[in-house]
């Protein structure tokens, strides 16, 4: 198993929350300091952080896996480090990029009455790196594979895309890809007072704290 899943660091939790929720995602879960919630191909987690410390504001790249152990076995065996540890919420795999860039993949049990919610969007996490080909290794080594005609370009198998691009440091950016009509997605903000814009095939909303968000056509 493997599913994206974003981490924003956020003073602002209500506010973030709001948003994505206007988008179309629905609650996983849903508590005073951690938000995680579902599009149906790909999660986005909210983590409250104080206001002002150097989290607050920062997205963290991230995944979910069914079994840590077998998830690091199969990981190493592909030729990418990675270690069992105990993060601050929890057991979970840690990932080392050969830079020295990591992330946590962390197991996930779904509760066996959730139901999968039906939105348009999908999640897209993209990666920026000084080592492009490296970053694409490592995505291919933890079991995302190539979309196809795409060579940035990777989806998780339970939900979600991955994207690599170039650029001077390692870093995380939340975009989304939709299925439908942007038109409608834009009016569908407006009601929930959120501003946004178009930028050619692209829908760009100011969100909380100054973070932007893209989101693209599927056949843009």
């Amino acid at each position: 198993m493997l599913r994206v899943r974003p981490i924003l660091f956020t003073s602002k939790i209500d506010e973030h929350a709001a948003l994505l929720l206007a988008l179309g995602l629905s609650y996983v879960q849903n508590s005073s300091d951690w938000r995680l919630l579902d599009s149906g191909n790909g999660r986005v987690g909210l983590h409250r952080a104080p206001a002002g410390s150097p989290q607050d504001g920062t997205l963290q790249l991230g995944f979910e896996i069914r079994d840590r152990e077998i998830f690091v076995s199969r990981t190493c065996a592909d030729g990418t480090a990675a270690t069992l540890v105990d993060s601050d919420h929890g057991p979970a795999a840690r990932v080392t990029a050969p830079d020295g860039f990591s992330f946590l993949a962390d197991p996930v049990i779904d509760a066996p009455n959730y139901e999968t919610p039906s939105c348009q969007l999908s999640v897209i996490q993209v990666w920026h790196t000084p080592d492009a080909d490296a970053a694409r290794a490592v995505l291919a080594n933890i079991g995302a594979r190539p979309v196809p005609d795409s060579n940035q370009a990777f989806m998780a198998k339970n939900g979600g895309f991955m994207e690599v691009q170039t650029g001077p440091a390692n870093g995380v950016e939340l975009c989304f890809v939709c299925d439908g009509d942007l038109t409608n997605l834009r009016t569908r903000l407006a009601g929930a007072e959120l501003d946004s814009e178009f930028a050619a095939d692209t829908l760009q909303i100011q969100g909380p704290q100054g973070i932007s968000l893209h989101i693209r056509r599927s056949d843009a």
